[in-house]
């Protein structure tokens, strides 16, 4: 864990796979002084800042919103007495006081919440193993067909690039998806 007297950084199991017990942990670090200020770079943690003590809950929201739509986003957030912390693309962190009524209160709207980011994971999981198989038929060419080194040590690259985002991005789809499986009922 790196730290320095006003600012700490928190590492995240993913919010794909441990969305509650993170917002849990940054409930216990709020406890503690440690207050949510963005997400780190590439969503891989959180940037904490230090302030005052005290018990607070946070809760993900996952939603498009349009540059000109997000004040009106914030406020209507606000009036349920959820504060904005930060966002990472779709991804939107609110936080307020304990006994504040919870921003998803029935399945449907939990359903609705995995639906479209479970969409999204899914359509960038194809796009990634689709890279996936021209690289790896680019490389066999390369090799083959071409006989080009240069083509070759590209296609090695490229293909070493996809496969390090293919199992992320497919591991996210699945675990978003069985979250989805539980709320289509």
């Amino acid at each position: 864990m790196k730290t320095n007297k006003q600012t700490r950084y928190i590492p995240s199991k993913g919010l794909a796979f441990a969305e509650q017990n993170e917002m849990n942990k940054l409930s216990r670090l709020s406890e503690k002084g440690w207050l949510l200020e963005r997400f780190s770079l590439f969503g891989s943690g959180f940037i904490v800042r230090r302030g005052p003590a005290h018990k607070q809950i946070y809760c993900l929201d996952i939603q498009h919103v349009p540059q000109k739509d997000e004040n009106e986003y914030r406020e209507m957030f606000a009036d349920s007495g959820w504060g904005y912390v930060c966002s990472a693309g779709d991804m939107h962190i609110f936080v307020a006081e304990p006994g504040t009524v919870p921003i998803h209160t029935d399945r449907s709207t939990l359903y609705e919440k995995y639906r479209k980011i479970t969409r999204t994971s899914k359509i960038f999981a194809i796009v990634v193993m689709l890279l996936t198989l021209i690289t790896c038929v680019l490389l066999y060419l390369s090799r083959q067909v071409w006989d080009h080194q240069l083509l070759q040590n590209i296609s090695h690259v490229s293909l070493l690039l996809c496969a390090v985002c293919f199992l992320p991005s497919l591991m996210v789809y699945i675990a978003y998806s069985l979250r989805l499986r539980a709320f289509s009922d």
